[in-house]
């Protein structure tokens, strides 16, 4: 997604419109709104449709004219923006969002309480015991031996870096390979405890506005990362959408926006994550779309979950404000049929020790193959709103995730197979 609404106040820069001279004795007539500022209005309230409508009767309107008052080319660069943006807000992802706390920016952090296991979220200053007046920020994982962080490069933006512990000491941030050089500033790195897929926040061309958030995933061992994915609505919006946090354990998502919110101030959404992208179907109005994208009331969200699931979520919630130990949040580790009358549910019920390392081959392999089918699904959404010289660079990374992810998928049914006859056999 570009920075539409940047464009939008641009063009309306070069479009003003000339006054009109009064005629001596007419009575004076209610002024017309300009049509940009309807179109930044209809963008305000992503009613993308009316804006692409407003903005394609424009185009044809100075085309009628001798001596265009508006830069047409503009007005077509930006009406192809907005199209983007409008196939994107039919994939906007159903979450469920039970929490909000207004605060300011720089009490943000602490808002977000995660389990042990989730790692550790902080700011540049606070862990390295230094003065940074640049709100860079770092995420540091479950053994305390890796951190992903922000850092300071030679044109004095920000940008991600990996630093791991050797010994007692942490080697030189080296920057991450494989998220281009057109962001403007990154910032806000969260790691998945699966070890490869990294949120992070950046500013610059594929942004809707300031910061988004955006999601990519380590690419083989040399540590590079595929092209990252705008995640899209309702995570963010035309102002700045910064940390994106999930704690898989406590099942409990996070993610701080200014949207709304007073200079200096931000909102920080709980949400309940999603195993697998959910969109809204056709059951959707456009209206009802935009309404949860723009996240307009918390409680629009719950349609898609049970009373008991919000309730849940919110104890869980509650017990981590509180500090209390969790323990597996699930009644079961994974639900695995064996034979007509045994399903297995945890490591413990194999008799078989070969069937059991298998088993765990096949639980990291399953969690493997589940964030790859949520990027491949990210990375096809955004093909198709992409413009055509974005489509190349995409397709590129859906063709060398997809090398990976279908024979994985025919490894996964091998290794079933292969658990199935050995614990069956095993006497």
């Amino acid at each position: 997604m570009r920075k539409i609404l940047l464009l939008v106040l641009t063009v309306a820069f070069f479009s003003q419109p000339l006054s009109a001279q009064k005629r001596r004795g007419a009575t004076p007539k209610t002024p017309a709104v300009p049509v940009l500022q309807q179109v930044r209005q209809a963008i305000d309230v992503y009613d993308f449709d009316l804006a692409v409508e407003l903005l394609s009767n424009e185009i044809s309107e100075q085309g009628k004219k001798r001596k265009p008052t508006v830069n047409v080319d503009s007005l077509e660069a930006l009406l192809e923006e907005v199209q983007g943006v409008a196939t994107k807000l039919h994939a906007t992802e159903r979450i469920v969002v039970i929490d909000s706390v207004v605060c300011s920016r720089e009490q943000a952090l602490k808002v977000i309480k995660l389990t042990h296991e989730s790692g550790r979220i902080d700011t540049y200053a606070s862990t390295y015991h230094t003065r940074d007046n640049r709100g860079a920020t770092l995420y540091e994982n479950e053994l305390g031996n890796k951190r992903y962080l922000a850092i300071e490069k030679k044109d004095s933006a920000l940008h991600l870096a990996v630093s791991d512990k050797i010994g007692d000491s942490w080697s030189a941030p080296a920057l991450l390979a494989g998220l281009g050089d057109s962001d403007t500033q990154q910032n806000f790195p969260f790691l998945l405890s699966d070890g490869v897929t990294l949120y992070y926040a950046a500013t610059g061309p594929e942004s809707l506005g300031g910061y988004d958030i955006f999601v990519t995933r380590a690419d083989g061992e040399d540590g590079s990362f595929l092209a990252p994915e705008n995640v899209g609505f309702p995570f963010n919006s035309p102002a700045n959408d910064y940390l994106l946090a999930i704690d898989e354990l406590a099942q409990l998502g996070w993610f701080i926006t200014d949207r709304r919110q007073p200079e200096g101030q931000v909102c920080v959404y709980t949400f309940i994550p999603n195993e697998t992208r959910e969109v809204y179907g056709d059951e959707t109005s456009d209206e009802q779309l935009r309404s949860r994208a723009r996240l307009v009331a918390i409680k629009d969200t719950w349609n898609s979950a049970s009373k008991d699931e919000v309730k849940a979520a919110r104890q869980r919630l509650a017990d981590l404000r509180a500090g209390k130990a969790f323990g597996q949040v699930q009644s079961h580790e994974f639900i695995f049929v064996i034979d007509d009358t045994r399903t297995y549910t945890k490591l413990s019920d194999f008799r078989s020790p070969a069937a059991k390392t298998k088993m765990q081959q096949y639980q990291q392999l399953s969690k493997n193959i589940e964030t790859d089918a949520t990027m491949l699904q990210r990375l096809r959404d955004n093909y198709a709103a992409a413009q055509s010289a974005q489509r190349q660079q995409l397709a590129e990374s859906i063709r060398r995730l997809e090398a990976t992810h279908y024979p994985n998928l025919e490894q996964q049914k091998q290794l079933a197979k292969e658990i199935r006859n050995a614990e069956i056999s095993y006497k």
